[in-house]
């Protein structure tokens, strides 16, 4: 479930999204995420689950083979003008997505949070469809803001105003993730941006 009315509604222009992730302090954090735990070298594949305008782009290698996929076809289009052939960007769904031979073998599957904006079931769904996407051996890293036994009011309360309204606690997360990825490991970082919110990292291997 996600809030697409009132001033939250202006997220889904992708300057503005931008600007956003600027004024609370989620480029640092951001970087440090992609160079230290997604780390996707030269030569491998790296397909963006609701990668919005791409901007991640920006910040990897240029041998780095990326597909990037979201629904919303404003996000889709805004890459696909600022980065032309440096990627695959493709709008639709799972159902649309799962359809097309090009988006296979992956090397690195990444979710940034994506998953708050979904229900269990949906989650669920893609999770296992990045299991079917990844290569044996291959990762699904996603972050996702986290709400834990204890942490400060204004950290919950900030969480609370997100446009994704499913945002899950510690337990929540790894009950989700083990249904499909017996072998993950989970870190959980606090105030990593201006607004104090609380994440969970996850790494979701795929055994061959």
């Amino acid at each position: 479930m996600q809030i697409n009315s009132g001033l939250r509604s202006i997220l889904a222009w992708p300057p503005v999204y931008r600007l956003l992730n600027r004024v609370i302090g989620n480029e640092k954090f951001r970087r440090w995420f992609i160079d230290r735990i997604v780390a996707v070298k030269s030569g491998q594949t790296l397909i963006d689950l609701g990668c919005g305008p791409a901007d991640i782009l920006a910040e990897l290698d240029a041998g780095v083979r990326y597909i990037g996929l979201d629904i919303s076809e404003a996000y889709i289009e805004a890459a696909r003008q600022r980065y032309g052939e440096r990627g695959l960007f493709l709008p639709g769904t799972v159902t649309d997505w799962r359809r097309d031979p090009r988006i296979r073998n992956a090397d690195v599957v990444l979710a940034y949070g994506l998953f708050h904006h979904v229900d269990d079931d949906e989650t669920l769904a893609i999770f296992q469809f990045a299991r079917d996407v990844l290569r044996p051996g291959g990762r699904l890293v996603f972050l996702e803001p986290c709400l834990l036994l204890w942490q400060a009011r204004r950290s919950v309360f900030m969480m609370a105003q997100d446009r994704g309204q499913n945002v899950r606690t510690e337990a929540a997360w790894k009950r989700l993730i083990h249904a499909v990825f017996p072998a993950a490991t989970t870190s959980v970082v606090t105030n990593a941006n201006r607004l104090g919110y609380t994440h969970i990292i996850a790494e979701c291997r795929k055994d061959s």
